[in-house]
């Protein structure tokens, strides 16, 4: 009976051997990956995919207001030396335009204001046409000391909408600089958050925002508000990669590249480096995905991070978290065990696809929290049985769902495809609308995330592990 966490010696050196290679790839499927810098060779399949162009590259750069002119063009030069796609540029009023757009680069910044123009965009002219420009107050609070020369709670995003000259993809890139925590005009990190969804929002139209800047709250701090960038799907590189460069003095994460719409994208060779300025550039790259079917495969891989969906993307893209959980029940093979808890269980891809694993020899255990046994959970049970101390079982436990503070629907697989100790929780139950609006999820792939998730799961139908 297979109903145990995957804590054999095979297992734990499996999972080892993903996170110790350096590179963290798939999610074919859909979704949010991190792909790490390596020289490790990667598979043939996987390295098609996260590594062909095209592949977008953004910087994020704080370059002190303080500096002297040549150390200020010394750092532009050390910028545009990585070859960015997109630049975001903080305090930079008082600079020359000129300075900021050397070569085949341009940049966009309202002018003739030292508030407005603090923020700018830049981009490589030679791949991207600007579509449309324009600029969103992100807060407005007066407040200075005697030998401040700027109100620092007025704040601007300075924004462009690019076209790719090749592909004709748009994508919106944001440079925005949050106030720091002042004694003459308060916190503005979370007011200021929601000012920049609004304009997320709009530009989240037009196809993927990506926002860059200075945000200075520590990453993951208290004060961090992943609670409003969750309600527009706006995630940070640092969820999706796991890596979390020192970006300010000793050891502060202060600066940011985030993104929005980008369900269909790789995310990866993330790096900080050094600049003259007091502040890290933070530089990513963005690789599009292409659309996969959810047919498994031994091969299929998956990494961490973060999977959403937008209404308005493609039907494929919009159903990014039910493909995810489709290609990793799809993915598994005899003998591993596929754990599945969700508050309603009515989708008839996500019922077949639970069948068929069962007839190909894995383990099959679904715990719903539906108040009534449905039609769809009698056809399972009949498949699957409901007795919860076999191998394989179908119950609703409503209560006890409630009582283990599972999310909507929380997805184990020991193995699937090429990936041990999957974990994918969601706040998309699998009812008959888990393909359509506004999703979103979390995969992880240790150990112990499987097995944070595991106790619960059991708990939820009277067992202990």
């Amino acid at each position: 009976m297979r109903t145990h966490s995957p804590v054999t010696s095979r297992a734990v050196l499996a999972v080892k051997a993903v996170l110790t290679t350096g590179l963290v790839l798939g999610l074919f499927g859909g979704g949010l990956v991190a792909v790490r810098d390596s020289t490790a060779p990667a598979p043939a399949d996987l390295e098609k995919v996260a590594y062909s162009p095209p592949r977008y590259r953004m910087v994020q750069a704080n370059i002190k207001a303080s500096m002297g002119t040549a150390r200020f063009k010394k750092d532009v030069r050390e910028v545009v030396g990585t070859a960015p796609d997109f630049i975001t540029y903080n305090e930079v009023n008082g600079r020359r335009t000129a300075d900021l757009e050397p070569g085949r680069y341009r940049v966009w910044r309202k002018g003739g204001d030292p508030y407005r123009s603090a923020t700018a965009v830049a981009w490589d002219n030679d791949k991207w046409a600007a579509a449309s420009k324009g600029i969103h107050q992100i807060s407005n609070k007066r407040g200075k000391s005697a030998d401040q020369r700027l109100h620092w709670g007025i704040r601007y995003a300075n924004w462009v909408t690019l076209e790719n000259r090749a592909t004709g993809r748009n994508v919106s890139v944001v440079a925005v600089h949050f106030a720091p925590k002042s004694k003459y005009y308060g916190d503005l990190v979370r007011p200021s958050a929601r000012a920049l969804n609004v304009l997320v929002e709009a530009l989240a139209r037009r196809g993927p925002v990506m926002v860059g800047g200075d945000l200075n709250v520590q990453y993951d701090g208290s004060r961090y508000p992943r609670d409003i960038f969750d309600a527009q799907h706006l995630v940070p590189t640092f969820d999706v990669t796991q890596q979390t460069p020192v970006t300010h003095g000793q050891a502060s994460t202060i600066d940011y590249v985030l993104a929005r719409g980008i369900a269909r994208f790789a995310t990866g060779n993330q790096r900080a480096f050094g600049l003259e300025s007091d502040h890290n550039a933070v530089r990513v790259d963005f690789s599009p995905l292409p659309v996969t079917s959810t047919e498994g495969s031994a091969r299929t891989r998956f990494g961490p991070g973060v999977v959403v969906t937008d209404p308005g993307l493609s039907a494929a893209d919009e159903q990014s978290v039910l493909r995810t959980v489709l290609k990793s029940i799809n993915s598994a093979g005899r003998g591993h065990v596929v754990h599945l808890a969700t508050r309603a269980l009515t989708h008839g891809r996500v019922l077949r696809a639970l069948k068929r694993a069962k007839s190909r020899g894995v383990d099959v255990q679904v715990v719903t929290a539906e108040q009534t046994t449905t039609d769809q959970m009698r056809s399972l049970q009949r498949v699957l049985g409901k007795d919860v101390h076999k191998a394989s079982w179908a119950v609703r436990r409503p209560s006890g769902y409630d009582r283990a503070g599972l999310s909507a629907t929380v997805l184990l697989v020991s193995r699937t495809g090429a990936t041990p100790a999957f974990a994918f929780s969601s706040s998309t139950q699998m009812s008959a609308s888990a393909g359509t609006g506004k999703r979103s999820g979390y995969i992880s792939v240790t150990k112990a995330s499987y097995d944070k998730l595991f106790k619960p799961f059991f708990s939820a139908v009277g067992r202990q592990v």
